[in-house]
């Protein structure tokens, strides 16, 4: 019996010996319960607010976090709003709406201020990250035209009265530019038309750089509208958005751009114009003109990385007027000219202050 009891005894320690060596030990890292992070993070929010900390609060967003359109950058912005507000008190409400993917709602009152954010989390390491729906919505495509025209032209008022009235029934979703050529308001205009394609001719307008129109009438209107309805209706590739800048001698801004993977990259330009809105300068009809550049740029952005803002620099005239906008626009610009590729992507309209001194 003892005989069978050691033997017994030595099979086991056997087994356990060639256990411990065959096979290795392997421990999931412990993950940080999810009320655990969510305590953590409306602590965090409270007083990231209150004591206008808005960094320790963005630690808890993902770099690639997009909520509905809402990337981390526009997270960052409401909460350094709500901390420059200088709040007495802050009330933080968080429910849990789905355990299996991480899904929540975070109330936020103030005094001025009572938001609700419908949020997703992922599961990292070691803790979570809010990560957002990562929807993005349908991005609207603006549209853009550069006309080209002159004081002393006869028919120029045809295509600039088109530009205005097509401007107040579409409002931000269509821009546009005039290029003077050949008066004293021209600052190197047939650079342009030479890269277009246009005969010596105005007005000629360039919708969206890819669709000419030459002259000015009484059916202009309707050939503007006609043309401008078809950009409409495609599909927006690229966002420009937290454009910012400084200025003195030169305005040197910068600008994120969120593009479509199918857009190339070679000959792929920023492009930049400074604008007048109301000129000292009067047309061939005896009224201000409007809309004119006095400064342009563009820079080759193919080889720039796109996770972080765009920078560029634009020399300012000797004489700065006070009523001043900047137009910044991605467009593709192949030499020779190609009309079916050198299209404008989108384009953003940003009002300069001429106080401005810092980003």
């Amino acid at each position: 019996m003892k005989k069978v009891l050691f033997c017994i005894l030595g099979i086991i320690i056997l087994l356990m010996t060639f256990s411990c060596d065959r096979f290795k030990h392997h421990f999931d890292p412990i993950i940080i319960p999810f009320e655990h992070f969510l305590e953590r993070f409306a602590t965090h929010l409270e007083d990231g607010i209150l004591f206008d900390d808005v960094a320790s609060i963005m630690t808890y967003y993902s770099d690639a976090y997009l909520n509905d359109g809402m990337e981390k950058a526009d997270m960052q912005s409401l909460y350094d709003s709500l901390a420059a507000a200088s709040p007495d008190s802050i009330s933080i409400e968080i429910d849990i709406l789905s355990e299996f993917d991480y899904k929540v709602s975070y109330r936020i009152v103030t005094a001025d201020v009572d938001t609700t954010i419908i949020d997703y989390a992922q599961a990292q390491r070691d803790s979570f990250l809010f990560i957002g729906n990562q929807v993005a919505p349908a991005v609207p495509q603006k549209v853009l035209v550069e006309l080209i025209l002159g004081i002393l032209c006869t028919n120029c008022h045809y295509a600039d009265e088109a530009l205005k009235q097509l401007k107040q029934e579409y409002g931000d979703d269509f821009y546009y530019i005039e290029y003077h050529w050949n008066d004293q308001l021209d600052i190197g205009t047939i650079e342009l038309m030479e890269y277009y394609n246009m005969e010596y001719l105005i007005p000629q307008s360039m919708f969206q750089g890819q669709v000419k129109i030459t002259g000015g009438g009484e059916d202009t209107y309707n050939e503007y509208h006609n043309t401008i309805i078809t950009f409409f209706d495609q599909e927006a590739l690229a966002e420009l958005k937290y454009f910012s800048y400084t200025m003195s001698d030169t305005l040197s801004g910068q600008v994120r751009i969120r593009k479509d993977d199918s857009i190339p990259l070679n000959d792929l330009y920023l492009k930049y114009a400074l604008v007048e809105k109301v000129s000292s300068v009067l047309g061939h009809s005896g009224r201000p003109c409007e809309q004119v550049v006095i400064a342009k740029g563009m820079k080759f952005i193919g080889d720039e990385d796109f996770s972080d803002p765009i920078s560029f620099k634009l020399g300012m005239p000797s004489t700065v007027p006070d009523d001043i906008v900047l137009y910044v626009w991605l467009q593709t610009l192949e030499d020779p000219y190609n009309a079916d590729t050198c299209k404008i992507y989108n384009v953003i309209e940003e009002e300069i202050l001429l106080e401005k001194v810092s980003i």
